[in-house]
């Protein structure tokens, strides 16, 4: 029996009405979680789903923002920007890696045309080093954790006063495991010791100790590298 079910959407840009699968919650079945926050899944992955886009215009945001409602300004520069270039597409079906990191590219369009949050566009292109990881494709995978890096750290530089806190520590927390995984072990202990000493993460005692092993694992692998250049 097929873990997808069909939910009905409104286009805000449009107004076409369309149905989009996603993976039940009763499906939804976890196998692993890295320390990343990547997860692999028994049976369909529900954040290849995470996104939905009109196959008739292209408007494509996730799941939880699709609905909300535009600004008219917003609406027309999508028309202007987006809708007037698409080539119609339909993603509304089941998935392959492949059409989750294509629709995922074109959330990154409409996010990027409506002005969209710096951790919003680092969750994306986080996302697409997931799937990048998941078909072994390590060039790529790379290329969207460095720019996933980027957003994230100019989010803690702009958005910190508008999050809250526990959102302000899961971007700190995510700057330095990013770090560690492009090899910037300085800046990755920083990081993770910045996110230990936070004032709230008492808020959430298993990113804590993520940030603990995760600090232990990248001045060992730090140790490494040196001892390598020798």
């Amino acid at each position: 029996m097929s873990g997808l079910f069909d939910r009905t959407y409104t286009c805000p840009v449009c107004g076409n009405k369309f149905t989009s699968k996603q993976v039940k919650t009763s499906a939804i079945r976890t196998k692993s979680r890295g320390k990343d926050f990547h997860a692999t899944f028994y049976g369909e992955n529900p954040t290849h789903y995470g996104v939905v886009c009109c196959p008739k215009c292209g408007f494509a945001k996730f799941e939880k923002d699709f609905k909300a409602p535009l600004k008219a300004s917003e609406k027309d520069k999508l028309k202007e920007v987006v809708a007037s270039n698409w080539v119609q597409q339909d993603f509304t079906g089941e998935r392959t890696v492949a059409s989750a990191i294509q629709v995922h590219k074109i959330a990154l369009v409409t996010y990027k045309v409506v002005g969209e949050k710096n951790s919003v566009l680092g969750k994306l292109y986080l996302r697409l080093a997931w799937f990048n990881r998941e078909i072994q494709n390590s060039d790529e995978e790379i290329k969207y954790i460095t720019q996933a890096l980027q957003e994230f750290i100019s989010a803690y530089e702009v958005e910190r006063n508008d999050e809250m806190p526990e959102k302000e520590i899961e971007i700190i927390y995510l700057i330095g495991e990013l770090n560690r995984q492009l090899k910037n072990y300085k800046e990755a202990i920083r990081w993770f010791d910045m996110t230990v000493r936070h004032e709230f993460i008492y808020k959430n005692r298993l990113l804590k100790q993520y940030a603990k092993d995760q600090w232990a694992l990248a001045a060992e692998e730090h140790s490494l590298s040196k001892r390598g250049a020798e």
